[in-house]
């Protein structure tokens, strides 16, 4: 069976790492990084996973006027990776695939549905800032442990898993788009827990959001860590969203997605194995340089918000010595 985690990123240097051996982990066959227009190491970094066989990068163009990432999903889906994969999930680098069921592996959660499906839609689990007010580099399903209330309307948004998107016209962030064969429509969409999605149909109102009945973090979660903090939220605003094309990065914004309400550890069930993998990346060749030097990126890029010289940063200064080390 191949399986395939797919992901839009620009600049994400700092959390390739960790996102990475996350799915890893959780046992996908085929990552695969689509980029656009990076300027920190992120794509060398990209390079260094890819020469060790850990991923696939995918440098995309993307045309003046187009959205951003249905353009890079769309090149994306001409790829073996995504083209002949038996199941694909799109995600961001700030979104977590958790897993509750046996060793909390990809297999785990394929094994709920009870007869062949579309797709599985697994719902958000927003996490907020959880006490932390700048960034440093660490992992963030470890810093950030407080997430939205079981109630929270923002658990109702779903990540999913597409069974064979070559029944797919396209792909979308939440969801596929478009049935190419109108008898596949005889199979169900489920939810984690395997139940139903009553009326689903992927057009032309495609899935991004579950009924609250079928709201469920039982099977299975996507921790969603929105705002990760004040600093680093501040990088967002006055930019347009790649998926919607406008600025959206508000104060609202980031109290709507800023949630603290319950503690959640679950993320941390396997963390003996995430760790020993996370080692194991880290020695790959240059993958530590290139990680330190990302670092070293994204704090010139802050120190660039407020006016500072990233070089008077003890932060900067850390992840150079490291760099070189």
């Amino acid at each position: 069976m191949r399986s395939t985690v797919l992901a839009s990123m620009r600049n994400e240097g700092p959390f390739l790492v960790e996102w990475v051996t996350w799915y890893r982990r959780l046992g996908f066959t085929d990552i695969l990084v689509v980029t656009n227009d990076c300027t920190d190491h992120s794509p060398q970094l990209l390079a260094a996973f890819q020469a060790a066989g850990w991923l696939t990068q995918l440098d995309a163009t993307i045309p003046e006027g187009r959205r951003i990432t249905p353009t890079k999903l769309a090149a994306a889906k001409r790829l073996p990776q995504v083209a002949g994969a038996d199941w694909v999930f799109t995600c961001d680098v700030d979104e977590f695939l958790v897993i509750h069921p046996g060793d909390g592996t990809l297999a785990d959660l394929l094994a709920i549905p009870a007869r062949p499906v579309l797709g599985i839609s697994v719902n958000w689990r927003p996490f907020g800032a959880d006490g932390q007010t700048a960034w440093q580099d660490g992992l963030v399903h470890r810093m950030h442990r407080r997430a939205a209330a079981p109630g929270n309307a923002l658990n109702r948004w779903v990540k999913s898993m597409v069974h064979e998107p070559r029944r797919f016209r396209a792909l979308g962030e939440h969801g596929p788009v478009g049935l190419i064969h109108p008898e596949d429509a005889a199979l169900p969409w489920v939810n984690a827990d395997g139940a139903p999605v009553p009326g689903w149909a992927p057009e032309p109102n495609r899935i991004r959001t579950l009924p609250p009945a079928l709201t469920s973090h039982a099977t299975a979660q996507v921790n969603h860590y929105m705002v990760r903090n004040p600093e680093s939220f501040a990088l967002k605003r006055g930019t347009l969203s790649p998926v919607a094309g406008k600025d959206r990065y508000t104060d609202d914004y980031y109290a709507r997605c800023d949630r603290n309400e319950v503690h959640d550890d679950s993320a941390l069930r396997h963390a003996a194995a995430f760790d020993a993998l996370h080692a194991e990346a880290m020695a790959l060749p240059n993958v530590a340089r290139l990680h330190h030097l990302c670092c070293m990126d994204y704090v010139a890029r802050l120190a660039a918000l407020t006016g500072r010289a990233p070089q008077d940063d003890p932060r900067w200064q850390a992840h150079r010595a490291l760099a070189e080390a």
